[in-house]
């Protein structure tokens, strides 16, 4: 196995990638986060709404889909297996299913709100920043995994998870992860965490556009 690409399009079953995230509470943190933000900032109806590296849509186990009905949305992951769950967990709402790549995207912005969770960390992320920036006028809802200073995960993947003990998905520093943003014009909005198992939290991080002011 080369890269994390491969392991998440090839080797992870989607079996072991649930259990994981259910038994740490992230699929439920993620949910969480996803929908105060829905709840607190709703965009306006008919916005176009991209869901980049959607996986297998398990946050829609924790929060109902239906909030996403009044909008455009499309689900987007670069395994299909995957975008098989997430069909059937939205089955109530309209909505497109593509495979995408992250970092090769076919999809064409540009898109009202970007949702990226938990997918950053497994990807050149300066480079999957730059064409989410590109594809939004609006709004770029991320989450991604902290672990205290000083501190260490307790839990590891186990089954075909376990692939991510030699492909570390890399961890991210949500100041450098700010000042890429801010290269591409999207300034940190709004932040909000949830603690889970393992001596980590799920962090929220709410970019929004803001165009050069006029002179």
């Amino acid at each position: 196995m080369r890269s994390l690409r491969e392991a998440w399009l090839t080797h992870i079953d989607p079996d072991d990638y649930e259990k994981h995230m259910a038994a740490a509470g992230q699929a439920q943190a993620n949910a969480s986060l996803l929908d105060e933000f829905f709840r607190d900032t709703p965009p306006p109806a008919s916005s176009r709404i991209l869901f980049a590296g959607a996986g297998t849509g398990q946050i829609f186990d924790y929060m109902r889909a239906e909030v996403l009905a009044p909008y455009d949305v499309i689900f987007a992951d670069i395994n299909p297996v995957y975008l098989a769950r997430l069909t059937a967990r939205t089955q109530t709402i309209q909505r497109k299913i593509v495979v995408d790549d992250l970092e090769n995207p076919a999809l064409r912005g540009p898109f009202d709100l970007i949702v990226a969770i938990l997918v950053l960390e497994h990807v050149d992320w300066r480079r999957a920043v730059a064409g989410l920036c590109q594809r939004s006028e609006g709004c770029i809802f991320t989450v991604i995994q902290q672990t205290p200073e000083g501190q260490h995960p307790t839990a590891e993947p186990v089954g075909t998870m376990s692939i991510l003990r030699e492909l570390r998905p890399q961890a991210i520093d949500p100041e450098p992860l700010a000042a890429e943003f801010r290269l591409h014009g999207f300034s940190l909005h709004h932040s909000a965490a949830r603690s889970v198992a393992g001596n980590k939290s799920m962090l929220a991080l709410e970019f929004r556009w803001s165009p050069p002011a006029s002179r």
